[in-house]
């Protein structure tokens, strides 16, 4: 897209600190995805993550398990990308997440849910 430009975060939360290549092709190919995800209206992104969630937690398993894997990817995929750059209070967060997912898609298969 012409004319917009995004800042480039230090991906490494560190100045000078050294990014892996993987982080680095990542967050690369990770670009264009979140410069349309930012232009959404603020709401589409959680609403949708809600609505995949409530799929997951209540529609047969066919349909549960790849609702509950979306999310679970959109949620891995988010955490990786920034926590270099996140506190210990942040990190705690996306881990709570990403183990909430993951029990919600155990408890379904297992038939807890």
């Amino acid at each position: 897209m012409q004319g917009v430009s995004t800042p480039d975060p230090q991906p490494s939360g560190q100045p000078g600190k050294p990014v892996s290549a993987i982080r680095g092709a990542v967050s690369e190919r990770s670009r264009g995805l979140l410069l349309r995800l930012s232009q959404l209206p603020s709401l589409v992104v959680p609403v949708a993550m809600l609505v995949l969630m409530l799929v997951g937690l209540s529609a047969p398993l066919y349909v549960a398990i790849p609702a509950l894997g979306l999310v679970a990817t959109f949620v891995i995929w988010l955490a990786y990308l920034s926590w270099p750059v996140l506190d210990t209070a942040g990190r705690l967060v996306r881990a709570v997440m990403v183990v909430a997912v993951a029990a919600a898609m155990i408890g379904r298969i297992t038939g807890w849910l």
